[in-house]
């Protein structure tokens, strides 16, 4: 492992003229206390608050031998001789590649470089499942983790492959050759085995005849368990018996997520609603046009965003938890690994050197889309040129303060406060990550199994989210309908108050102005105002900052008339009365500006009943239901005994003077007429 690698695990992490000091893992450090060096191929740790060595590597889930930074070898580099070459071909059984087994288990990948050697390198070449044309021709196929276990399946008689690269690496097209047919996958008896067991059987799951998913018992992979006595006819004497397998319920596995974020970070139930759902969105963001950025911020320190994102890591698909990565490594990996990104500390990595500020903002101004790119000089010397690196993946920022507005934009707002002393459980990773594992191999397995209808669906978009608030909030609202239950209204619920009261709190000077001069047309029951009387009271307004903005005076009639100007609107003569004109405006002038830069106003209808959580309809659109008793609070849609009211009241942040009870449209999805939604 290389010293920049080890860094990229911790936190806090700053230069040093010796090397790196960091916040140490093997304690609750809040204080970086936690020196690194490199010194003769190795790196050195002296943790001052007295952990050992041994804890610090324990703590990264490292072993000591990782210390040592001297290069592997690389490709036909790899000491020794070869221990098996497995050729992957085509449908025709023409050679694609080929993966080598080198001695300690290690692979590597060639491609004929059509010169009668090797390149090591596969940019371009497809990837395909193991003995394909075999796959293509049998009826009943065993799906296992590594290509010497499909050998050892071909010596007992049966059919089996696997996919290249190991666990975790499979693409829904793999499904594609296995459509109709008997599969059996069987998993490795270890987490990473059991998870990709479940990321296969939920791209499979409703494409095949059969399907069933086994461990075997007392070994870790088949070819163990064959090597210590199994037969062929024992083993497909457990396949017989093995149940059918069917992904858990896609709301029970967000309401566990829901429930196991909770635990361990304090959270509104909106926040924690989009957290849920956002998890969801990790393992089937293939499906999504844009994901979604999360913004964890706070306004102070030890606010919970570290915690968020530990958390966070052990939940979501392919985590890359970092605080810091040199810019070449940013985009690289993202471009090759398309792994979920938990960025720690955004505003010291914004306020670093100008290179790594630019390269961090480019790959998450273009990485919401898909399709989006970053481009970065490669080679050297006379060699070198440019190459496109794509930048579309799921993100998570944490920082304090503000995001650039460009980033901001693309993200849901979870701003977080210091949780009291005893509202949350203490956070002990090893405890911890073995309930996430099951949490997220079940949620993985439903997402799977949905990828189609989730790329296919078309939620409907409540009307007070803007435009890029809606194009992020799309792949959100399409699991929750798809989901079904509580989760269709509640998440409209949630993304419209969070985006709503991050807009409030952070809306432009123009949109502030815009908004106060409506509210004060509307207190004032006029059509017309006098320029100097609308400066005046705007500058009356406590909450806002008319009363300081022309250095430290009051804004004036001037100096408003230059505010406006962008907006195209322009002070004219304003008749009161058949004596009385004036500078000023009428209310006719703002209408365009408002409509545009500002929310929406929708007029109270007959709404549906979010309490009653059982009358739901296809894909989870509730339907209407006899008045229930509650109490909408400011900001807040929540339930009470004793006011009665047969809807749901969304209160509007604006200028603080009014409020309008907007209407959620009821949730929809839309798939082919042939489609069902199993849960």
């Amino acid at each position: 492992m290389t010293a920049q690698e080890f860094i990229s695990r911790l936190r806090g992490v700053r230069k040093t003229g010796a090397g790196w000091q960091a916040r140490c893992p093997a304690h609750e450090d809040e204080n970086p206390s936690l020196s690194v060096s490199e010194r003769g191929g190795k790196i050195l740790l002296r943790c001052h608050a007295g952990c050992e060595t041994a804890a610090i590597v324990d703590a990264l889930g490292l072993k000591m031998a990782d210390l040592f930074t001297a290069a592997k070898p690389k490709g036909h580099n790899v000491k020794g001789e070869p221990e098996a070459v497995y050729p992957y071909t085509d449908e025709e059984g023409t050679l694609l590649f080929e993966v080598v087994r080198f001695p300690g288990k290690q692979f590597r990948q060639r491609r004929a470089d059509g010169k009668g050697g090797w390149s090591w390198k596969l940019d371009g070449v497809r990837r395909a499942l193991y003995r394909l044309p075999e796959v293509i021709k049998a009826h009943s196929v065993l799906v296992v983790e590594g290509e010497k276990d499909v050998e050892t399946a071909c010596t007992l008689g049966l059919t089996a492959t696997c996919n290249p690269h190991g666990a975790g690496k499979w693409p829904p097209e793999y499904s594609e050759f296995l459509k109709a047919k008997r599969v059996a996958v069987i998993a490795d008896a270890d987490e990473p085995g059991r998870l990709h067991a479940a990321q296969v059987a939920g791209s499979l799951f409703g494409k095949v005849e059969t399907l069933k998913v086994l461990e075997l018992p007392g070994a870790k992979d088949l070819s163990e368990w064959i090597g210590r006595g199994g037969t062929r006819e024992a083993l497909l004497g457990l396949i017989k018996t093995a149940p059918e397998w069917k992904p858990a319920g896609g709301s029970d596995g967000l309401d566990a997520v829901f429930g196991y974020i909770t635990r361990f970070v304090s959270l509104s139930e909106a926040q924690a609603r989009a957290v849920a759902l956002w998890v969801a969105h990790t393992h089937s963001f293939e499906a999504a046009d844009c994901t979604p950025y999360l913004s964890v911020n706070s306004a102070e320190k030890q606010s919970g965003k570290t915690r968020l994102l530990e958390v966070l890591e052990l939940l979501v698909f392919e985590p890359w938890l970092t605080g810091r990565v040199s810019s070449a490594v940013l985009a690289r990996k993202i471009d090759a690994k398309r792994p979920t990104l938990l960025l720690d500390e955004s505003d010291t990595a914004f306020g670093s050197e100008k290179e790594y500020a630019e390269a961090l903002r480019g790959v998450l101004n273009t990485g919401y889309r898909r399709g989006g790119a970053s481009s970065c000089c490669v080679g050297q010397g006379a060699n070198i040129t440019y190459k496109d690196f794509a930048t579309f993946c799921p993100k998570a920022i944490a920082g304090i303060g503000k995001l650039p507005d460009t980033v901001a934009d693309r993200s849901i707002p979870v701003r977080l406060k210091r949780a009291q002393r005893g509202k949350v459980e203490r956070f002990r990773k090893r405890e911890a990550e073995r309930e996430a594992s099951d949490i997220s191999g079940k949620l993985a397995a439903w997402c799977a199994a949905n990828t189609e209808k989730l790329s296919r669906a078309r939620p409907e978009i409540p009307p007070l989210l803007s435009d890029r608030q809606a194009d992020v909030s799309e792949p959100l609202l399409a699991i929750a309908d798809l989901v079904g239950g509580a989760w269709p209204v509640a998440a409209r619920e949630a993304l419209v108050g969070l985006c709503a009261d991050a807009e409030a709190n952070d809306e432009s000077r123009g949109a502030r102005l815009l908004s106060d001069i409506k509210g004060i047309f509307t207190e004032q029951k006029t059509d017309r105002l006098a320029s100097e009387r609308l400066a005046e009271l705007l500058a009356a307004i406590e909450t806002s900052p008319w009363a300081e903005c022309s250095r430290g005076k009051p804004v004036t009639k001037q100096k408003l008339a230059r505010l406006l100007r962008p907006f195209e609107i322009r002070p004219g003569t304003v008749r009161f009365n058949e004596s009385d004109t004036a500078k000023g405006y009428y209310l006719s002038q703002f209408e365009e500006a408002f409509s545009l830069y500002l929310p929406p106003a929708t007029p109270p209808k007959k709404r549906h009943d979010v309490t009653n959580r059982e009358n739901t309809g296809e894909n989870g659109a509730f339907m209407p239901s006899q008045p229930k008793p509650c109490d909408v609070s400011e900001n807040t849609v929540s339930a009470s005994r004793n006011a009665p009211c047969d809807g749901v009241t969304f209160s509007v942040p604006g200028n603080g003077r009014e409020s309008a009870e907007m209407v959620q449209p009821e949730p929809q999805i839309s798939f082919a007429e042939d489609d069902e939604v199993t849960l």
